[in-house]
């Protein structure tokens, strides 16, 4: 139940018809697990946490090298040389102490997937390999959890919402990864710090939406280009021979 300083900090949310205070309370009792605490993962955790989240599970093995600094807002100077998740769950929990945080510094891979995922709401996909992305993706299909996978590159990035055995899946999508190689990252081809923030301030709405049951993306593919100031969305029907969800 909310308590009285939970309602005066998300009276914002509470106003609006499509959450009230049953709304809030859903949120509230809801769990997240982010995967990555990076560019894309840090507006997602700090909106997740400031939208009232209960539970936020968050798993990233990297330390803060100067250069991420261009676009994890989560972070500071002093931070660099040190495990993201140490600092990024301190920073959370100074934003929101009434949330409970579990992040962990390990690896989301074949080993770890099914504990991570386990009673958990809602997955949300943060990395910049696709291996990661693709395993994410067959997890929560697994598991029957909703999926929300990002990325970004150069001046463009996307979003798509995957509600598993009823929308696309990422494998109906793009079916395999790519040969190694033949897509770069943002440490080869460069991004502008700005797209991280759009595109996970949009994963974080779109998984507030998704946890309040008022989502209507699962399937869309939405794109963006900074460059082109641009945004397009693309239904993307199931696949019927679809190794992992058909």
């Amino acid at each position: 139940m909310l308590s009285r300083d939970d309602i005066t900090r998300y009276s914002r949310n509470i106003l609006l018809p499509e959450v009230r205070r049953a709304g809030q309370e859903r949120l509230q009792a809801s769990s997240v697990l982010v995967i990555g605490a990076g560019g894309i993962g840090s507006p997602v955790l700090l909106y997740l946490a400031a939208a009232g989240v209960g539970r936020i599970r968050c798993v990233d093995n990297d330390s803060l090298d100067l250069t991420n600094l261009q676009r994890q807002v989560l972070y500071s100077t002093t931070d660099v040389g040190k495990f993201k998740i140490q600092s990024a769950e301190t920073r959370i929990k100074e934003l929101n102490p009434g949330i409970e945080t579990d992040f962990r510094r390990m690896r989301f891979d074949e080993k770890t997937s099914a504990e991570l995922i386990d009673g958990v709401d809602l997955v949300i996909e943060t990395s910049d390999n696709f291996e990661t992305k693709f395993l994410a993706n067959d997890s929560a299909v697994r598991h029957k959890v909703p999926l929300i996978a990002g990325g970004i590159l150069r001046f463009d990035g996307q979003v798509f919402c995957i509600s598993p055995g009823v929308s696309a899946c990422y494998r109906c999508l793009f079916h395999a990864p790519p040969p190694e190689g033949s897509v770069p990252n943002c440490a080869a081809a460069g991004v502008i710090g700005a797209v991280a923030g759009v595109i996970g301030s949009i994963m974080s709405g779109e998984a507030v939406k998704i946890l309040l049951g008022q989502t209507r993306a699962f399937g869309l593919l939405q794109q963006y280009s900074l460059l082109e100031s641009e945004w397009r969305t693309i239904q993307i029907p199931r696949n019927p021979g679809c190794t992992v969800c058909a």
